[in-house]
């Protein structure tokens, strides 16, 4: 019953547009109410008990990082260093788009950041070059996702802190998705630009191409620092958010000279609102998660997925759906956090491990931020390319196959998230 009353108030309240956070508080203020005998300052406890954790500072110092890069003018060195690489192929700009998101992996940790800093230089450059605008935007949307896959990703540290998993196994987990993800997504730009014969860029002259590819060596080297000091003991996840705001500042002024000093206030301001946002969602959604346990909500619903049915790879086909539809109607932080408690259980029980459900669960999620109608690298990209989400939908169609195989691959196969972990981190 009080899970029927919850739910209830979500979908209403989603339907009228209300704020996630806002959705979530009044869902846990209700399912109290039905509950009785509580009193209802109990939320307000429970969210200060949601943000009291050190693990949850590497979120804003991370938002940080990635803003100060993007200030610095490391975006448009990134892009230089994949022209080079791939822009001579047949669909040149394409592939450069595909790869700047892989390169730039290591900025921000945030798909609709990575969208927003690429997109603005990539889309107005391939509708010149006579792309079609539904591929264009297509490509920029999707190939954002890979930025949240790899190190440092902001939705693996949301992830972790909710289920309580060591977030520098998590970091490694993701190299191997995300690399599929990107050779899934070079293999649909192969095809999609032999098909329509879009043109190649020019070859760039050997030593200036020598000169670009170490100009953006330094950017490039942001998660080799963050993970490898994370890997060899020298900082925790926290501590290496904070260096890399250390090392991405000092890029900005020295190395590429875009960031300057009158910014930084404006783009703490800018992170602090953002922090908010987030902050406020974690706080709501850790209130509902404690009420979801309090009542026994998780395994009423593991028992309810078990009695369908036992088989692991049936299961494991209904957790993937139900995350897709989630993810087509919540933002992936907020559905981290709701979600996670309830749906981990299931899958150790069927003897996954949380750090590979993980990367299932960022992976499905990460496809719902490309769709309606709550896509927001969708809707991002849209906003840049100056279209309508219904004209571009059909662009959508085959990159979004590409990374549900993708998908398919990192859930049945976990060799393919754990080997990394296993390796590196026992």
């Amino acid at each position: 019953m009080v899970a029927i009353v919850i739910f209830g108030i979500m979908l209403v309240l989603l339907v009228l547009n209300v704020p996630v956070a806002m959705t979530i508080a009044f869902a846990t203020l209700g399912g109290i109410a039905v509950i009785g005998g509580m009193p209802f300052m109990i939320v307000v406890q429970r969210m200060f008990a949601g943000l009291d954790t050190f693990t949850l500072i590497a979120v804003p110092l991370f938002i940080l990082a990635g803003r100060l890069m993007a200030a610095g003018g490391v975006t448009g060195s990134l892009i230089n260093v994949a022209n080079v690489l791939v822009g001579f192929l047949k669909g040149g700009l394409a592939y450069v788009n595909v790869m700047a998101s892989l390169l730039g992996s290591g900025m921000t940790g945030s798909a609709a950041a990575d969208t927003s800093a690429s997109g603005t230089i990539m889309i107005p450059a391939m509708k010149e070059r006579g792309y079609e605008k539904g591929f264009t935007v297509a490509i920029t949307a999707t190939s954002s996702t890979i930025g949240i896959l790899i190190p440092p990703s902001i939705p693996l540290v949301v992830y972790g802190v909710t289920t309580n998993t060591s977030i520098g196994r998590l970091f490694i987990a993701g190299f191997i998705p995300g690399l599929l993800m990107f050779a899934a997504l070079i293999i649909v730009v192969a095809i999609i630009s032999k098909k329509h014969d879009y043109p190649r860029e020019e070859k760039i002259p050997f030593k200036q191409a020598v000169f670009i590819i170490l100009k953006g060596i330094p950017a490039m080297l942001t998660v080799i620092i963050i993970v490898g000091g994370i890997r060899g003991g020298f900082f925790t996840p926290t501590e290496g958010a904070g260096i890399a705001v250390a090392y991405t500042f000092l890029l900005g002024i020295f190395c590429y000279k875009g960031l300057k000093l009158r910014q930084v206030p404006k783009i703490i301001l800018e992170v602090a609102i953002t922090t908010g946002q987030v902050a406020l969602l974690v706080a709501t959604a850790s209130a509902l998660g404690w009420l979801f346990a309090r009542q026994g909500i998780p395994a009423v619903i593991s028992s309810f997925l078990l009695g369908i049915t036992g088989d692991k790879i049936l299961l494991l086909l209904i957790i993937n759906i139900m995350l897709l539809l989630v993810g087509m109607f919540l933002d992936l932080s907020p559905a981290v956090i709701i979600f996670a408690p309830i749906l981990l259980p299931i899958a150790v029980s069927l003897g996954i491990d949380p750090v590979h459900f993980g990367l299932i669960m960022i992976v499905n999620l990460a496809i719902g931020l490309c769709t309606p109608p709550a896509g927001v690298c969708l809707f991002i990209s849209c906003g840049i390319a100056k279209t309508s989400i219904t004209s571009v939908l059909k662009g959508f169609i085959v990159p979004l196959l590409a990374m549900i195989i993708v998908l398919m691959l990192i859930t049945y196969i976990p060799q393919l998230t754990m080997f990394l972990p296993n390796l590196l981190m026992n």
